[in-house]
């Protein structure tokens, strides 16, 4: 697996007891019932850092630096489901917590990748959703379709599909990469100028002949 172990010392951030060879997890609050504080992981010799919420039934991340607007969710585990696995028990993570970190971070690398090389496939693909979901709804706006909107889901559908096509990776949670995608498209604009576009993914030919 490419995300490395890495042990960073801390003084004012406990670490979690489970091992990992996948990220480290430093614990801020911590009850039964849920856990906050950061993950970090190296990519690429690079060290990313995202804040971590989780609880017995839901896991949330989000990226503090290098492209903010990632904000990624686990599969919500419904009572049914708790009653015989969880994300959280008695205040310690389980293997089903681990596993689905480690998909989150994937998920993040996935969208980071893509955003530093090729952003036009981004835009592209959201381009795509948005005028499908606009079909239905005319006064949709470009980047700012709501996420709790019935639209919403819809256009999360499609984008998901199209980037499964297109670039052989689904998503784990179709809103999150809707969601994502507009942050990145509200808060890191010049990511997707023309010029941007054309030099980042000029480089990123270079490096596919190279690999």
């Amino acid at each position: 697996m490419f995300v490395q172990h890495q042990i960073t010392k801390h003084s004012l951030l406990e670490r979690v007891a489970l091992p990992s060879d996948d990220f480290e997890l430093y614990i801020h609050e911590k009850t039964q019932q849920k856990i906050k504080g950061n993950i970090q992981f190296i990519y690429l010799n690079e060290t990313f850092s995202a804040k971590i919420f989780i609880t017995p039934q839901t896991i949330q991340i989000q990226a503090e630096q290098d492209f903010q607007g990632i904000k990624l969710n686990a599969p919500v585990l419904f009572s049914n489901e708790i009653s015989r696995t969880n994300y959280l028990l008695n205040g310690t993570l389980t293997k089903l917590g681990h596993q689905n970190i480690v998909w989150l971070i994937l998920d993040f690398i996935h969208i980071y990748n893509l955003l530093r090389l090729k952003p036009g496939t981004v835009l592209e693909l959201y381009r795509m959703a948005f005028g499908f979901a606009k079909s239905f709804d005319t006064a949709l706006v470009f980047g700012k379709i709501d996420i709790n909107s019935p639209i919403a889901k819809l256009a999360a559908k499609v984008l998901t599909q199209k980037w499964k096509r297109r670039l052989k990776y689904e998503f784990g949670n179709q809103l999150d990469l809707l969601a994502s995608i507009q942050a990145l498209l509200a808060n890191y604009p010049h990511q997707f100028t023309p010029t941007t576009i054309s030099n980042l993914e000029q480089k990123a030919i270079i490096i596919d002949k190279s690999l």
